[in-house]
């Protein structure tokens, strides 16, 4: 991982800690370019071996994105809109189909409002959500999809408060 990521964080949301014990809050991981456009995400915790699986996945994908795009921003996004697009119809048969999915034109101008409107599908695996979510918007801004992962996917409020120990 170290080799190939920068690792960072961020809180952004609150919890409590609880006789030594943390109670609340959630996680979501990104795995994004250095402008930060998001590649992909992880929608709250796994453990080592499928964080691994995704961050394979990711540098394999964008492997095969540079060398089919040849500097094309436009093909490079659509590349991913389609890795995302295969992993839903692989890993949910069916059930995770997306609703219509916005022209390339909108991705350039999506903020957290548009992407929180967007039908993700509550009630389905929160990882076929953030395919949905990714697909349509491929490549959008960090600063723009965080707040919709973790209050419309993961159920929880961004929050500024700090960390309350009792």
């Amino acid at each position: 991982m170290n080799g190939r990521f920068i690792s960072s964080f961020q809180k952004v949301g609150t919890f409590r800690i609880v006789n030594g014990e943390k109670q609340g809050g959630n996680v979501a991981s990104y795995f994004c370019l250095s402008d930060g456009s998001v590649l992909h995400a992880i929608a709250g915790p796994v453990n080592a071996a499928t964080l691994l699986r995704e961050a394979r996945w990711v540098i394999e994908n964008r492997k095969m994105a540079v060398s089919a795009s040849k500097g094309d921003i436009e093909k490079y996004r659509a590349f991913f809109r389609k890795a995302h697009l295969e992993r839903l119809r692989q890993e949910y048969r069916g059930r995770a189909k997306p609703g219509p999915l916005p022209d390339d034109t909108d991705i350039a101008a999506a903020t957290t409002e548009t992407l929180a409107k967007m039908p993700l599908g509550k009630g389905r695996p929160l990882q076929a959500q953030v395919h949905t979510l990714l697909a349509a918007y491929p490549l959008v801004k960090l600063e723009q999809v965080y707040p919709v992962v973790f209050e419309k996917i993961l159920g929880e409020k961004v929050s500024t408060l700090p960390v309350l120990e009792n």
